[in-house]
């Protein structure tokens, strides 16, 4: 059973216990990537699908469909425990921003880039602290900190430009 399951970790959630087949006519899943963590009667993913598999067949997904699974290891009413999530790649490196090559911008463009981010930051702030809906609040703070990042990866592009010159 895989418990280490983060947000921004790529998944693939069967449909059945007893079928974990990617391919062939027992293969039903969906892809996609955990977005946070909700409780409706018990603590369950909320996954935003990206590929849906059923019966072997791939199906359209709409944009922004989620599912929510429960948590690997959730009891069930008929006595099983759930283990169908599994990850099938790595959260996005801690340092995407951090790591980001913005040499080939200008002044005037990281200028621009600066200011929506602050008015991003400030926006989902506010949008993360007035929210009832917990993963929406989640997804909000994690914009905000992303926007955080940004902003700081900005500054430290304009010093290193500074020091340079």
């Amino acid at each position: 059973m895989n418990t280490d399951i983060k947000i921004g970790d790529k998944v693939r959630s069967f449909d059945f216990a007893a079928h974990r087949d990617i391919e062939g006519p027992d293969a039903c899943f969906a892809e996609g990537v955990v977005e946070g963590f909700q409780t409706i009667g018990c603590t369950r993913f909320d996954i935003r699908v990206t590929r849906a598999v059923w019966e072997g067949k791939e199906v359209p997904t709409e944009e922004g469909a989620r599912i929510a699974p429960p948590l690997n290891g959730t009891p069930t009413n008929m006595g099983r425990i759930t283990d169908g999530v599994v990850k099938i790649e790595e959260a996005e490196p801690a340092n995407q921003i951090g790591d980001m090559d913005l040499s080939n911008l200008t002044e005037e463009q990281l200028d621009v880039i600066r200011t929506l981010a602050l008015a991003a930051e400030e926006h989902f702030d506010r949008l993360g602290r007035d929210s009832e809906f917990a993963p929406k609040a989640d997804r909000a703070n994690r914009a905000s900190i992303q926007a955080f990042k940004l902003i700081g990866r900005i500054r430290r592009e304009k010093e290193t430009r500074t020091e340079a010159a």
